[in-house]
């Protein structure tokens, strides 16, 4: 076999040691880009998520509303406090949140997802229907469900109903006479998870 360069090539050692050098430099570059150089709002909303991840929504809750001082028309800062309120049961905050950050950007997709999941929490199965329906409509990747990197790090065992499924389930409930409806059953309502974007 042919040797297609020698180690004792000068112009190889220059390119090998010149590939080194700009590797570190843009690993450095990266490091500082992602981490320090950071706007405080997105540290605050990073935070946030991953004490919602954690469940721990009282810290999800303080951070997020700490990203939302910086902008207070972020649609995702908006949601992210509207989904912390929910999972605290907080339903009138939560709504309140949801429909501000809907107003800001009405094709935002979770953002009426979730908030059908509230709706569906309360029991006010026909708005939860109606929110399941405009998600999807607006965004068709929100009928796929929980990825599963998602249900790892959540620890869902169980692929969860997605929003189609339950507006499906509920619609098939409610075409039921009164006293056949199943329409909650607590412990797989519990599965029923935040989408987020």
């Amino acid at each position: 076999m042919k040797q297609f360069y020698r180690k004792e090539d000068p112009v190889y050692n220059i390119l090998v040691k010149i590939s080194i050098i700009l590797f570190i430099l843009f690993s450095i570059w990266l490091i500082y880009d992602h981490f320090v150089k950071r706007p405080p709002e997105v540290k605050h909303y990073l935070k946030a998520n991953n004490a919602f991840k954690d469940r721990d929504y009282e810290l999800a809750l303080q951070e997020y509303l700490s990203s939302l001082n910086y902008n207070n028309n972020d649609v995702y800062f908006l949601e992210g406090v509207a989904r912390a309120y929910m999972e605290l049961s907080f339903y009138k905050e939560a709504e309140q949140f949801f429909i501000k950050a809907i107003n800001i950007d009405p094709n935002f997709g979770p953002a009426y997802a979730n908030l059908g999941v509230l709706y569906d929490r309360q029991k006010k199965y026909e708005l939860a229907i109606t929110n399941y329906k405009l998600a999807y409509k607006l965004d068709t990747d929100l009928s796929k469900g929980m990825h599963w990197l998602d249900r790892l790090l959540y620890d869902v065992r169980e692929t969860p109903a997605t929003i189609i499924d339950r507006a499906s389930y509920l619609e098939k409930q409610l075409s039921l006479p009164v006293s056949e409806r199943v329409l909650s059953i607590p412990n797989i309502d519990e599965q029923q998870y935040n989408y987020e974007r």
